[in-house]
């Protein structure tokens, strides 16, 4: 199907499923509040561009601010629960280690790198719940232990449903990107086939046939009574809509299980596919 009313059809399913109240989010709380919440809640893993290497977690308050290298942040406005985020660090001065945390919240991220670099890509994978419906990520860098000032990225959370097993993914680029996964029994659910016979859904489709809404995320979910078995993770670039390249973050989320990432890049003009098309991901039991 490469009509704008079929591709539109799994966005417009998952405007009535949050309507209809399938999936509610909970008010942001102070860290010192009753219902403590730190950065764990927003972001539950922290590593480079490519995956080499990963953040520490640590608690308490963030490094202070001083006088070491100034940054900017590129990145993506909206973010999914349960999905990633990819964020770009640039500095005019070479840095050496990257903290990352929530703005008005405890705990951080150490990112500690074996060289010092001026530009660094960052992939956050981020909570199932996450408090609110927006928050800041905050990044500092530091060189020869000065870390200089936090600057601030924020982010709106467009709200997906996270069940049982979910699988989602976030591209750069103003491009459409198709999520398709294969459930045990060979069903396959995409945008021509947005709910299977399981109750797996694509509750979030974004950008069909180039109808841009910068929304940039897919997300593809069983809330309950996942088949056990076999599933099968594709990607495919629908359409490049005139976009040189799209960088993309799979992520799969499994009851009981640590999440996986899983990073890319697309390029050319797309293949405008459907069923059983896209490149392989990945494949993973529940």
């Amino acid at each position: 199907m490469t009509g704008l009313t079929n591709r539109g059809a799994g966005r417009w399913a998952a405007v009535l499923l949050i309507a209809a109240g399938t999936v509610s989010l909970a008010c942001g709380g102070d860290s010192g509040g009753p219902n403590k919440t730190n950065v764990l809640d927003f972001i539950t893993k922290v590593q480079t561009a490519g995956g080499a290497i990963s953040g520490v977690r640590a608690t308490g308050q963030r490094p202070a601010e001083g006088a070491g290298p100034t940054v900017s942040l590129n990145g993506a406005a909206s973010v999914i629960n349960g999905g990633s985020a990819q964020i770009q660090v640039t500095s005019a001065t070479a840095f050496s280690t990257a903290y990352v945390t929530v703005e008005g919240y405890g705990g951080y991220y150490q990112v500690d790198l074996p060289a010092p670099v001026t530009d660094l890509g960052l992939v956050l994978t981020l909570g199932r719940n996450i408090p609110g419906q927006s928050f800041s990520i905050d990044v500092a860098v530091a060189a020869s232990g000065a870390v200089g000032l936090f600057a601030v990225h924020d982010v709106s959370v467009v709200p997906a449903v996270a069940g049982q097993v979910q699988v989602s993914v976030t591209w750069t680029g103003a491009s459409d990107v198709d999520l398709h996964v294969e459930e045990p029994g060979g069903e396959e659910i995409y945008y021509g086939n947005d709910i299977s016979a399981t109750g797996g859904m694509l509750d979030l489709d974004s950008n069909p046939a180039c109808a841009i809404d910068n929304v940039n995320n897919e997300n593809i979910t069983w809330t309950t009574n996942a088949p056990h078995g076999n599933y099968i993770v594709r990607l495919d670039y629908y359409d490049a809509c005139g976009v040189g390249q799209s960088d993309y973050v799979v992520t799969v989320q499994r009851q009981g299980a640590q999440p996986q990432t899983f990073q890319g890049s697309f390029t050319g003009s797309g293949d405008l596919g459907g069923l059983g098309d896209g490149i392989m991901i990945t494949s993973f039991n529940y």
